[in-house]
């Protein structure tokens, strides 16, 4: 742009000169070059002058602005940033999605069926249920006391959590979980047959915590070491006439076992479920 200013301009003088050269002899067109040149001179001095004054404006101007934030800086993004939880170590074996895939997209509409004639089957209600007592049953071992999980199990679960209590009690020492955080609940395998005091349904919790034995007086570390752990259980309720109540823990490396179990429904359920179920479903149930 510059220079197509500075072309204009030469070109506005050429064409006056032209026309004016016309009505003069040659020694007064030699004066009036000389004249018209010199205004070019001062002309173009004037604009490099004018560019150069701008050129130093500029850089004072951007000298000023050096020393002001003009934008949020990294470290303020940084600061704003969620702070990162420390990532938990896994305990035990990972059941794989793909194992439990299947199961889970076969039993998600089968539980939905069965809850709109019987809402203990609801799936979130379910959810409940295994995320009370998990953590119910984790602070009664790490408190060494029953009382308040004797109505959540089963009698003979009940037994077996006494005796571990007894153990930890007459060893002097403390099983800690704390603090306890459940992260998935999935309803892997139920059996729902014709009578309810065989019903059961069996849960995929999957959580994280801590998991050592102290020594309840000095506190020492006795086994295990006090960081977070994830680790996956299978837990198993069974129904009564008053609730679900747990029956069994299995740990992850049993999911072979708890898997390979398909799960159960009446042939008047079954029938009417798969009317609307995709095949592949209907593999994942028995009837009984």
């Amino acid at each position: 742009m510059r220079r197509l200013a500075a072309l204009a301009l030469f070109a506005l003088f050429l064409a006056a000169t032209s026309v004016r050269a016309d009505d003069m002899d040659s020694e007064a067109q030699q004066n009036e070059y000389g004249h018209i040149f010199g205004y070019v001179l001062v002309a173009a001095a004037g604009g490099i002058i004018l560019l150069g004054g701008l050129y130093v404006f500029k850089g004072m101007l951007a000298e000023v602005q050096r020393g002001k934030k003009t934008g949020i800086f990294r470290e303020a993004i940084l600061d704003d940033l969620p702070k990162r939880k420390p990532r938990a170590l896994y305990l035990g074996e990972k059941v794989p999605d793909w194992k439990v895939a299947n199961r889970l997209k076969a039993n998600g509409p089968a539980l939905r069926f069965l809850a709109r004639s019987d809402n203990w089957f609801d799936t979130a209600y379910l959810a409940k249920i295994a995320t009370g007592a998990f953590k119910a049953v984790k602070a009664a071992l790490e408190g060494r006391t029953s009382k308040k999980i004797e109505d959540r199990v089963t009698p003979e679960f009940l037994e077996e959590i006494k005796t571990e209590i007894k153990r930890l009690h007459k060893k002097g020492e403390l099983h800690v979980f704390s603090p306890v955080e459940i992260e998935e609940i999935a309803i892997v395998h139920f059996e729902a047959p014709a009578s309810t005091t065989k019903h059961t349904f069996t849960a995929l919790i999957s959580a994280k915590s801590r998991d050592y034995v102290r020594d309840d007086k000095s506190g020492e570390v006795l086994r295990g070491d006090k960081k977070y752990y994830a680790y996956q259980e299978f837990w198993r309720f069974r129904r009564t006439k008053a609730r679900w109540v747990l029956e069994r823990i299995r740990p992850s490396g049993d999911m072979d076992t708890v898997l390979g179990a398909k799960s159960v429904m009446t042939q008047k359920d079954l029938d009417k479920f798969a009317k609307t179920a995709e095949e592949e479903m209907l593999r994942e149930f028995v009837a009984k």
